[in-house]
């Protein structure tokens, strides 16, 4: 039981050495609302106002209105 432990804390330590220069070479990034900083202005412009789905399937089937004012009343 003893063994086990010994070689979890030598891979823990293994690890927190490999992991520790990355993590500190990461820089950190402010949180902001917008994409205000990465657009052009007037670089996109739409043609179309319609959207297209792909690879849905979509079933439609009439609903019976005589049935379902049958039901409220």
């Amino acid at each position: 039981m003893g063994g086990i432990f010994v070689s979890f804390l030598i891979g823990l330590i293994i690890a927190c050495v490999v992991v520790l220069p990355k993590l500190s070479a990461l820089k950190t990034v402010h949180k902001q609302s917008g994409a205000s900083d990465y657009t052009v202005k007037d670089s996109l412009r739409f043609t179309e106002n319609r959207d297209v789905f792909l690879n849905k399937k979509v079933e439609r089937t009439p609903r019976n209105t005589q049935q379902s004012t049958a039901q409220r009343k």
